[in-house]
């Protein structure tokens, strides 16, 4: 297909479009800072639906038929996802302990949350990576993915007004996001990491609606800001401990663009 060779700069603008859309409109007006959970509990996000409507017409239009909507292959590497799994049971019984939100807080948290998990993922393992493979292997497409979502996530400090906090959260996901990326690659399918990534932020976001609200940026102390990092580093190794060899494997290699 002709628009094959300009798979990554279409990706790249997709990838500017994406954001702005997430963003969602009237970001630079003055607000006061808020917690990140209340964002997404209170109504429906529909800048976040938005835009994963908006990566899944592209693909749909440019006719992107490797971005892994399929079933995983094989289907027993839905048992990678045992630690994953830990994790969110872990959150579960925590939240239980604590207090679950309320039950029309809860409805919006988990409609976002999915729509969160869809887009995101849509975005970074699939419309960019896939992208990225047309012009350099893999370990480089992994790494620049990876850290572009982490850095996405630096622009919460519109919605909390930390930076430092924004910052502490975007070193936090580009770490999970090497598992995200680790699953996507080892399942030949992008939906699990979907499922996933939307379940991970219900779980986490619940237990973050017990925190008393600050009513304004908070001084992370430096312990504060690396037990986030800490909390995540096992994804992080279990992600690069998923990938071991994936540079060798034939299905990875580098997918040029066509020419004609």
């Amino acid at each position: 297909m002709p628009l094959d060779r300009y798979r990554l700069p279409i990706a790249l603008f997709a990838f500017i479009v994406w954001v702005l859309i997430t963003i969602g409109w009237g970001f630079w007006e003055p607000r006061e800072a808020t917690e990140l959970a209340q964002t997404v509990n209170d109504a429906i996000a529909w800048n976040i639906l938005l835009a994963g409507l908006f990566l899944l017409a592209l693909t749909l239009v440019c006719r992107w038929r490797d971005i892994g909507f399929g079933p995983p292959r094989p289907l027993r590497s839905l048992l990678l996802l045992w630690l994953p799994a830990i994790y969110l049971v872990l959150f579960l019984f925590g939240v239980t302990l604590l207090r679950w939100p309320p039950g029309h807080m809860l409805a919006f948290l988990a409609v976002n949350t999915l729509f969160v998990g869809f887009s995101e993922e849509l975005m970074f393992r699939g419309v960019l990576f896939r992208a990225l493979l047309t012009r350099v292997s893999i370990w480089p497409a992994i790494w620049i993915s990876v850290a572009l979502f982490g850095a996405v996530h630096t622009l919460n400090v519109f919605v909390t007004g930390d930076l430092m906090m924004a910052a502490a959260q975007a070193v936090a996901a580009a770490m999970s996001g090497m598992l995200f990326m680790a699953l996507v690659i080892r399942m030949g399918s992008i939906i699990p990491a979907m499922i996933f990534h939307a379940i991970w932020d219900f779980t986490t976001l619940s237990l973050a609606s017990n925190v008393p609200m600050s009513g304004g940026a908070v001084n992370l102390t430096p312990l504060q800001m690396t037990l986030p990092v800490l909390f995540v580093l096992p994804n992080f190794l279990y992600g690069l401990y998923l990938l071991r060899g994936v540079g060798r494997d034939a299905r990875w290699q580098r997918q040029p663009a066509a020419t004609a």
